[in-house]
């Protein structure tokens, strides 16, 4: 995966999650926006040498013990995107 797609993914992952956590009132998920704005310095920078998402669908459903809600595929998929760039850099 380029850059360029990545900062792209992250980007929608965001917009989702702010969506999610106005319309549901779920004021914790600030937390997981934190970790992706986190993830975008480190990637515009060159300076990511792992991924730090690593349970990032895990950390959604223990924050609200659900384990159902669509968040967590999209959770799951940007987490899925940083291994792939991960392993093309």
């Amino acid at each position: 995966m380029k850059k360029f797609d990545l900062l792209s993914e992250i980007d929608k992952t965001t917009t989702y999650i702010d969506n999610v956590m106005n319309n549901e009132k779920k004021g914790g998920l600030k937390d997981l926006i934190a970790d992706l704005d986190r993830l975008k310095l480190k990637v515009v920078d060159d300076d990511l040498l792992n991924n730090p998402l690593r349970g990032f669908p895990r950390k959604y459903a223990e924050m609200y013990n659900d384990y159902l809600h669509p968040i967590t595929g999209v959770l799951n998929n940007i987490e899925k995107s940083v291994d792939s760039y991960l392993g093309t850099n």
